[in-house]
């Protein structure tokens, strides 16, 4: 990992490694028994892009939601860009509101999902 690296996801975090340090352990602090398996890794030019597949347990808040035990299925891509054999920047996609729905989160409204609405 370069010292010049870039989240895109992330850019105000600053650069470094410890930007990917800090998202490691929220990640771990969210889902303890988190795993990804690659499914997927194509690589051209400077540019490597990994499918993945994640499984944690959710428990730890996330989004405000508190913890609720349920194991929640993730699918993403990764976008790597590489320079001198090390990553440079970083992009990432996630199916976050796959796993709002898995958590029985309505992921439009933030509520419990059969939760009746505030009234206004």
């Amino acid at each position: 990992m370069s010292p010049d690296y870039v989240d895109h996801n992330n850019a105000d975090a600053g650069h470094g490694p410890n930007v990917l340090r800090s998202h490691v352990a929220a990640l771990l602090h969210t889902f303890p028994d988190f795993t990804i398996e690659i499914e997927d890794i194509l690589a051209e030019g400077d540019t490597v892009v990994t499918r993945v597949s994640g499984r944690g347990t959710h428990g730890g808040t996330w989004m405000q939601i508190e913890p609720t035990g349920s194991v929640i299925h993730v699918k993403g891509i990764n976008i790597d860009r590489v320079s001198n054999g090390r990553i440079v920047e970083h992009w990432g996609e996630a199916d976050t509101v796959g796993m709002l729905i898995q958590m029985s989160v309505d992921p439009f409204s933030g509520r419990a999902i059969g939760e009746p609405p505030t009234p206004r």
